[in-house]
């Protein structure tokens, strides 16, 4: 759901941030069991939920194709 709303977004040239959740064994930032790939400037990096987010932009999780 949360990539059709951003690839809509994308498609109207709006902003939109989503929300994610994942699996927290810590919530805490030291096991990174919550990691999600994001595009970055500098290329793909790896986010942590429970520390970086849990909000992102949606670009950045879901880019255009």
């Amino acid at each position: 759901m949360l990539e059709a709303v951003a690839k809509l977004a994308q498609e109207y040239h709006l902003p939109c941030q989503v929300s994610l959740e994942e699996f927290m064994a810590c919530a805490v930032g030291g096991c990174a069991g919550c990691v999600v790939e994001v595009q970055t400037e500098t290329g793909p990096a790896m986010k942590r939920v429970c520390v970086d987010g849990p909000v992102f932009d949606s670009n950045a999780v879901f880019p255009a194709a």
